[in-house]
């Protein structure tokens, strides 16, 4: 394939993405889906399941991180999201219809990905619970202390790869 052909194949492709997205803004979800994937957040962060790599069937045989947002959005009524990686959820795979956000502009509900290692870019996912100007609470799969909810730290922030505004039944 020749120099040419391969940037307007990248042109295309940069046109089609740009005029998909243009206009739209990023809303969240529905009252009615927002609503019910906060209680869900909370009822799994109440029952504090530990943390298993790959865990995603239920709070009582512990969940991972993305495990523990696609029970959540299952039990919330999310309509077409499937089981999938933090890495895939990033990237708006899965059936997690979503918009990329700025960190600065994150609301309540919306997903965060960290990334810890290179070698796993977005490999840690979780949903801010609370943003007010005194600061944010995000809950996640801790690998030490299972499904919590706590203020982000300073370790946390500084290692946010990307936020995912959802926006399912809108």
């Amino acid at each position: 394939m020749t120099r040419k052909r391969v940037l307007t194949l990248w042109l295309l492709l940069f046109s089609l993405l740009a005029q998909s997205f243009a206009g739209r803004e990023a809303h969240a979800l529905s009252p009615q889906f927002g609503a019910s994937f906060r209680r869900q957040l909370n009822f799994i962060v109440a029952r504090n399941p530990r943390y298993v790599w790959g865990g995603s069937n239920d709070i009582a045989s512990a969940l991972d991180c993305s495990g523990y947002i696609y029970l959540a959005a299952k039990w919330a009524g999310l309509p077409g999201v499937t089981r999938t990686t933090a890495s895939r959820m990033a990237q708006g795979l899965g059936g997690w219809t979503s918009i990329s956000v700025s960190p600065e502009s994150a609301e309540e509900l919306d997903l965060v990905f960290w990334t810890f290692s290179v070698t796993r870019p977005n490999g840690h996912v979780g949903a801010f619970l609370k943003v007010t100007p005194n600061g944010r609470v995000v809950t996640h799969a801790s690998g030490s202390r299972g499904v919590i909810a706590e203020p982000m730290g300073r370790r946390l922030t500084e290692t946010i790869s990307r936020v995912r505004r959802l926006n399912m039944g809108d």
